[in-house]
């Protein structure tokens, strides 16, 4: 049976990490996806000055904002995972994904019938954590298979 890793991947250095990592430590001929969370599916909010006629609400300050960084977004990201796809001499499937990244990977991990999860550590201190939480610890505790976190 081929093994099917789940990495969790936002683009930075750790995640990177991780990447590099799985590939090391698992079979090349093991199935390796790397799952992406955009956002929060909160809108961008900018700053603007209404004018004082102006209709309060719905006020775009540059339509299609919003989906133009999303879509460079999704290019930085897919370029990223090529890269390291090409380096590492692996093939590495995307997945990109909506939402909270802490609920997003545990489903994905599900979803996927993934063997195991990979995920980066950012290296936050104790009060950090309390305050914002862990998307790497939130994993180890909910993911369905074990979770491997990179330093």
């Amino acid at each position: 049976m081929t093994p099917r890793i789940l990495i969790a991947f936002d683009g930075s250095s750790p995640a990177g990490q991780a990447i590099v990592r799985a590939v090391e430590w698992f079979p090349a001929d093991s199935e390796f996806h790397a799952v992406y969370v955009h956002g929060t599916g909160e809108t961008i909010r900018i700053p603007v000055a209404i004018p004082p006629h102006a209709a309060t609400g719905g006020l775009d300050p540059e339509p299609g904002l919003e989906r133009r960084i999303e879509k460079q977004e999704r290019e930085f990201v897919e370029k990223k995972i090529r890269d390291l796809t090409e380096e590492h001499g692996v093939q590495i499937r995307l997945h990109w994904r909506r939402g909270d990244p802490r609920h997003e990977i545990v489903q994905a991990a599900t979803d996927l019938g993934a063997d195991v999860v990979v995920i980066g550590s950012r290296g936050h201190g104790r009060i950090s954590r309390l305050l914002l939480g862990s998307v790497s610890s939130f994993v180890v505790e909910h993911a369905p298979v074990s979770t491997l976190v990179v330093r």
